[in-house]
């Protein structure tokens, strides 16, 4: 039986059937076949090994299926094998670890969900490939882990067994004390004597107990949990034992762990027995006045943290590090901006073990990064990541953004702290935590769409400009919604005829640059590797040709050449929108183009799951993962054929001399010349 998402039932009930009693299992047979749907119902009954099992000769596993919101599409399976069990023992153990991987789901639902310290409802975040591996990977090892605990349940100390013991015995005599004339005369004429013993037992195994939690609690590892507790208890029971037995009753107002004294025998010791208690981290801080102190207003480098054996934070990071450069290559931007910004983080929060943080961990650099300076100017690399904060105190300088902060500088503490948590078994520090963000971060501002006299000053003013970059890059994104870190990285092999009359462009990824090294091009995700339909009108002006004709050789070489093409690309197209007059306060930029490519096709009637493959979109929904991933020749037609906008004047790219334009450089100041 596999769960599809939903709390209140569970799917596809023949889910288990297609699969062999004598054959290994694979992912691929979560979902029944056309012939177990068609076998009988004896057949069925006899076959099927229960609600979420499936079975592999006397080997049971447990499987249950992620929900598309944390898990993506396909539908992930989560398997783990239960050992042999009787089918009895199998079916108990999957419903009890389907009841908690249902409640684990609604845990990892809830972190994924966007904070909001405006009010705002919460929305899910996207999920992508990586996202819906961690949360499988999390949940199997939740599973595993609570598996282990039903299969091996932990065995009381043995001090505490004894200690039972006696507290058992003293319940017996009190209760034939208790039956007065009708109590059994050899227990009652002997009952100072059992006491005593009893007494005295207890007595000794709770001091047992105590001296092996001190020496517990010495080691470097933290003690069991609770086993304090368990002795402290089990004394506070003894006090509050039945009045026949003759032990004094412990007053209602001595504090919880107070030292419990036990009448003993002459033959004992006399040292009371105290019940040690465990170390914790206070819940409550308090200042000097008894007023409660918010936990993100302490300092977090020195707040007082429990005991842990795992790894520090740092140390975490750089696997973390690691494991990010098997994708993006050693010393990319990202992972050097990632180390850049972990630092502040260490600075103003402290290097902990990576188990140890908490909600108030985030709450309290939120806090602190409020007057972060926007601008790298404002931010002299002589000084602190505290020495700067301080000199911006009177926010003389601008504070970074909401979305500056959000996802820069917050979200990577909060993915290196939770990267671990299936592979040492700590919970999500921030699950269902709700952060809140300062008034003074600027929120985060949608783009917004161009006017037809907008495009028009910004073609004119590219044209204009006499650099290639500046005249097709706009063209190019707003004809194809394209990201610009894309387009800047095309290259002549890119473009070619895929159907007769319709030319496309496509990028694998990888590029090799000017300096002769392979480098990744800057994509969001897989899906932007697709094939994107070129507009007729970029052939008519012989743009297609043109292209196509410089085969290995980028498009626009005076931005790959530059140490970060696609941060200068940037650059250069605010520069021109301003110099075309638009100054949109960020909300009328480049990727306004891709936002008005998405909204004609949606005019023009393109098919959804067309449009989402020519932008270069996830497709999520299930039906449309089935089928080639690519446009059909008919559709590519229709996109390429499309009627241009009239009230846009295209006419300025008539004519231009692209190889002239492309010899020419880019000077400060000066008029473009060529080279």
């Amino acid at each position: 039986m596999v769960y599809d998402g939903d709390l209140n039932g569970v799917v596809s009930p023949e889910v288990s059937l297609d699969v062999s009693r004598t054959r290994p299992v694979s992912a691929s047979e979560a979902m029944p076949s056309t012939a177990s749907r068609r076998r009988s119902g004896a057949d069925r009954s006899a076959a099927a090994p229960g609600r979420y099992l499936v079975r592999q000769g006397s080997v049971y596993l447990f499987q249950i299926r992620l929900p598309v919101d944390i898990g993506g599409t396909p539908g992930r399976v989560v398997r783990i094998g239960l050992g042999a069990l009787t089918a009895r023992d199998a079916r108990l153990r999957a419903e009890t670890l389907a009841a908690l991987a249902r409640e684990r789901i609604r845990q990892i639902r809830v972190g994924r969900m966007t904070t909001s310290g405006d009010g705002e409802e919460a929305m899910p975040l996207p999920v992508d490939d990586e996202a819906a591996a961690l949360a499988a990977a999390e949940l199997k090892g939740f599973l595993k882990a609570h598996h282990g605990l039903l299969s091996n349940p932990a065995e009381p100390p043995p001090a505490q067994v004894s200690a039972l013991a006696g507290l058992r015995q003293h319940v017996l005599l009190g209760r034939e004390l208790a039956k007065g004339e009708a109590g059994n005369p050899l227990i009652v004429e002997n009952a100072a004597l059992l006491r005593d013993q009893a007494n005295a037992r207890l007595a000794k195994d709770l001091r047992i107990g105590a001296e092996r939690a001190d020496t517990v609690a010495e080691r470097p590892v933290a003690p069991p949990p609770n086993r304090a507790d368990a002795i402290a208890n089990s004394a506070r029971f003894v006090a509050f034992a039945s009045p026949a037995t003759g032990i004094d009753k412990e007053s209602p107002t001595d504090p919880p762990n107070a030292s419990v004294t036990v009448p003993v025998s002459p033959h004992e010791s006399t040292t009371p027995a105290v019940a040690p208690q465990q170390a914790r981290t206070p819940r409550v801080h308090r200042d000097e006045t008894g007023k409660i102190v918010p936990a993100f207003k302490l300092d977090r480098r020195t707040v007082a943290r429990r005991a842990s054996d795992l790894p520090k934070l740092s140390e975490v990071a750089e696997e973390y590090y690691s494991q990010r450069e098997i994708k993006l290559g050693k010393g990319h931007k990202t992972l050097e901006t990632a180390r850049s910004r972990m630092a502040i983080f260490f600075a103003l929060i402290g290097d902990h073990p990576v188990d140890t943080y908490e909600a108030a961990d985030l709450q309290a650099y939120i806090a602190k990064m409020a007057h972060w300076p926007a601008l790298v100017r404002h931010r002299p690399d002589g000084q602190s990541p505290l020495d700067i904060l301080a000199d911006n105190a009177d926010l003389k300088h601008k504070p970074i953004t909401r979305s500056a902060l959000e996802d820069g500088y917050v979200t990577i503490a909060r993915t290196i702290i939770r990267s671990k948590t299936a592979e040492y078994g700590y919970p999500d520090p921030f699950l269902g935590a709700r952060l809140e963000y300062p008034a003074t971060a600027a929120p985060r501002q949608s783009t917004e769409p161009l006017s037809f006299d907008q495009r028009n000053r910004l073609f004119r003013t590219g044209v204009a400009g006499g650099l290639l970059d500046e005249a097709m890059l706009p063209l190019l994104g707003d004809l194809t919604g394209r990201r610009l870190g894309l387009l800047t990285f095309l290259q002549g092999n890119d473009i070619r005829e895929k159907y007769q009359g319709v030319f496309v462009a496509q990028t694998s990824g990888i590029v090799l640059n000017e300096k002769g090294r392979w480098e990744r091009v800057p994509i969001k995700n897989e899906h932007s590797t697709t094939f994107f339909v070129l507009h007729d009108f970029l052939r008519e002006i012989g743009f297609i040709d043109w292209a196509i004709r410089q085969g290995e050789q980028f498009l626009f070489p005076t931005l790959t050449s530059l140490a970060d093409p696609s941060k200068s690309a940037s650059s250069y197209m605010q520069r021109l929108f301003r110099k075309a007059g638009i100054k949109g306060n960020r909300k009328e930029v480049f990727h306004s183009f891709r936002g008005g490519q998405i909204e004609l096709m949606r005019d023009q009637k393109v098919d959804a799951r067309d449009r989402k493959i020519q932008v270069g979109h996830k497709l999520d929904a299930e039906h449309d993962i089935y089928g080639f991933k690519a446009i059909s020749e008919l559709r590519a037609r229709e996109i390429a054929r499309a009627p241009l906008e009239p009230e846009v004047d295209y006419s300025v790219f008539r004519g231009l001399n692209f190889d002239k334009m492309a010899g020419r450089k880019r000077t400060r100041g000066r008029r473009p010349v060529e080279r």
